[in-house]
């Protein structure tokens, strides 16, 4: 059986979580939380969640290299496109969700979500960087009803678990929703979160909080 190690509130995990949910397929969630320790980094030695265990014993990090694993090992319910350029798309639109927009929106976490403090600095550059995220999601998401088009793809998964956060953040900090702009944002949004992989992804991050929060107190 496959086995998913990392923890229920962790954005990159529930991203796996959600494909190998839509595909059905049989999985253990093994919680590890970090910062990674010693078991955890001899089965990802960079120690970044999660990493997936494969049914030989093979262990494999970071989220899109599994994400491309589950797509090609196991292929009967699809979550790419037949036409290589229909998947590129579907690529790219995950590369601006995670680098364009995530991967700013994170530098203010600190302050949004753990209590903390970033420097004007920062939020200047971010809220640049977030403005260009938006545009490229603009110029490329279809959102017919998915965001590359009319059937569910990976690229889903992390713009469901994604964006929400980068609207949270956006109005915490600078008093507006960056994402506002674009309506089906919120449309697709509902959409996923009416799917029965999404809501057991929701559940168990709110059951996990709790937990995460204690261990991080610890």
């Amino acid at each position: 059986m496959l086995r998913l190690h990392g923890f229920a509130s962790s954005n990159y995990h529930n991203v796996v979580k959600l494909a190998l949910l839509e595909k059905g397929l049989p999985f253990e969630e093994v919680t590890s939380y970090p910062p990674a320790d010693e078991a955890f980094r001899a089965r990802n030695p960079t120690g970044k969640f999660p990493c997936l265990e494969t049914e030989d014993g093979t262990l494999l990090g970071e989220s899109k290299v599994i994400l491309n694993y589950l797509e090609e090992a196991y292929p009967e319910v699809p979550l790419l496109p037949a036409k290589p350029v229909d998947r590129a798309r579907v690529r790219e639109l995950m590369e601006i969700v995670d680098l364009y927009l995530e991967l700013p929106a994170r530098r203010l976490y600190g302050e949004v979500l753990f209590g903390g403090k970033v420097s004007d600095e920062v939020k200047g550059t971010v809220r640049d960087e977030l403005e260009r995220g938006a545009l490229g999601l603009r110029a490329r998401a279809r959102f017919a009803p998915y965001i590359a088009g009319p059937t569910l793809t990976l690229a889903d998964f992390g713009a469901a678990i994604h964006l929400p956060l980068v609207s949270i953040a956006s109005k915490a900090i600078y008093g507006e929703d960056l994402l506002a702009a674009l309506p089906a944002v919120r449309a697709h949004r509902q959409l996923m979160n009416e799917r029965e992989s999404m809501k057991r992804v929701k559940a168990d991050r709110r059951e996990d909080v709790p937990r995460f929060e204690r261990h991080r107190g610890a």
